[in-house]
């Protein structure tokens, strides 16, 4: 929250699983035939107002590490977000590729665009993310 109250940043997560064939073609290899749990982020947003100033980064960040976790502990197997449209390439930047979707649209709201990261490409990805700040 900023001094005037409001909340600037705000992250939506759910435990969720995906079905194996859903996945990218390289994201399969040695992952078994049944659904596979995943952590969904189903909204990251961050207020106009303070958006350039590394906030959805931060609670990117903080994610990813809570995937890592659920990984640790439960078996996660990576995270799927459902970016909007024009929130594809900042996901796509972190390692996120798109991934068939797994429940339908609505005609209300532009379709998101489910996209997957895996647990191995998160931990992988750690230390390039602290580079970052």
């Amino acid at each position: 929250m900023d001094d005037d109250q409001r909340i600037l940043r705000f992250a939506t997560v759910a435990a969720a699983h995906v079905e194996i064939d859903g996945l990218p073609a390289g994201a399969r290899k040695k992952l078994p035939r049944y659904p596979l749990p995943v952590l969904r982020l189903a909204r990251l947003a961050v207020h106009q107002s303070a958006q350039g100033h590394g906030l959805g980064l931060q609670l990117l960040r903080f994610v990813l590490q809570l995937v890592v976790r659920m990984a640790d502990d439960h078996g996660c197997v990576g995270v799927v977000v459902d970016a909007k449209p024009d929130a594809v390439e900042f996901y796509a930047k972190y390692g996120f590729v798109p991934v068939d979707a797994v429940e339908s649209a609505s005609d209300a709201r532009p379709a998101p665009i489910p996209m997957f990261l895996s647990t191995r490409a998160i931990k992988d990805a750690r230390a390039s993310l602290k580079n970052t700040e």
